[in-house]
């Protein structure tokens, strides 16, 4: 009876702290833009490649810029409007020019999207925005340039921004660590890209090594144990290992019994 208390006790733990997140897509660039787990094939755009496991980028300006769209629509809103969305990625800025963009979702020019920019403006500083968060601000400066870098950024269903370069949680609206804005259900979907801005700016310069979506937002500390993992794996799924290590405890105990 106790045996069976104890057991019920750990599922229930157990179910506490199952990962609430689950990888969506997920393009490597290995040796094609393909999306290993969602099957939405990347679309290059301008002069972009794939080559040495890297989406490589060498610029332009605007939506003809060096990027990757998708063959399918991504749709953030709709696809993690309830349960929140992590993007996340490996990167390297090797010089990328004013208003430049990492990534860009929502509806280009009209002011109601998720842009990463890796440089605000010429102010050689970072900045997030994101649909109804005020004020924008730039969490400091850009990451060092010809290093690859690793970014985490999570928007919860119903706005709540936070964002980690390296580890690092970035001060994305001050004087709080994360950005407010609107429902995630309700961002448009009429532009999204890798690279490139559907305004006059810059297109980024450099590579992305790993692009990933997640649906749900990955916590503090899975984003350091996924950037410690590295671009090649995936953090292990916490339902799989806590049903592994419940069923060699379930075993143990059952073993005691009969003795």
């Amino acid at each position: 009876m106790k045996s069976t208390l104890l057991i019920t006790s750990l599922i229930a733990c157990a179910a506490g702290s199952i990962q609430a997140a689950t990888l969506a897509n997920r393009w490597s660039f290995d040796n094609d833009t393909s999306d290993s787990v969602g099957g939405n094939t990347g679309v290059l755009v301008g002069s972009a490649t794939v080559s040495g496991g890297q989406l490589n980028l060498g610029g332009g300006t605007g939506p003809t810029a060096d990027s990757m769209g998708f063959t399918s629509t991504v749709d953030l809103a709709g696809t993690h409007g309830v349960n929140g969305v992590t993007i996340e990625s490996w990167y390297t800025d090797t010089g990328s020019g004013n208003w430049s963009k990492l990534f860009a979702f929502g509806n280009g020019t009209g002011g109601q999207n998720i842009i990463f920019n890796i440089q605000q403006g010429g102010s050689g500083e970072g900045r997030i925005q994101y649909k109804g968060m005020a004020p924008e601000a730039n969490f400091g400066p850009r990451p060092v340039l010809g290093v690859e870098h690793h970014l985490a950024l999570t928007i919860t269903g119903d706005g709540l921004v936070n964002a980690w370069v390296d580890g690092v949680a970035l001060t994305v609206q001050p004087p709080n660590t994360q950005g407010d804005g609107d429902d995630l259900n309700t961002l448009p979907n009429s532009w999204e890209r890798i690279g490139a801005s559907a305004w006059g700016d810059a297109g980024m310069t450099g590579s992305v090594n790993e692009f990933r979506i997640w649906d749900g937002t990955l916590s503090e500390a899975e984003v350091m144990a996924s950037m410690a993992g590295g671009p090649d794996s995936v953090i292990p799924e916490p339902a799989g290992a806590a049903l592994v290590g419940l069923g060699g405890l379930a075993l143990i105990l059952r073993r005691r019994k009969r003795s």
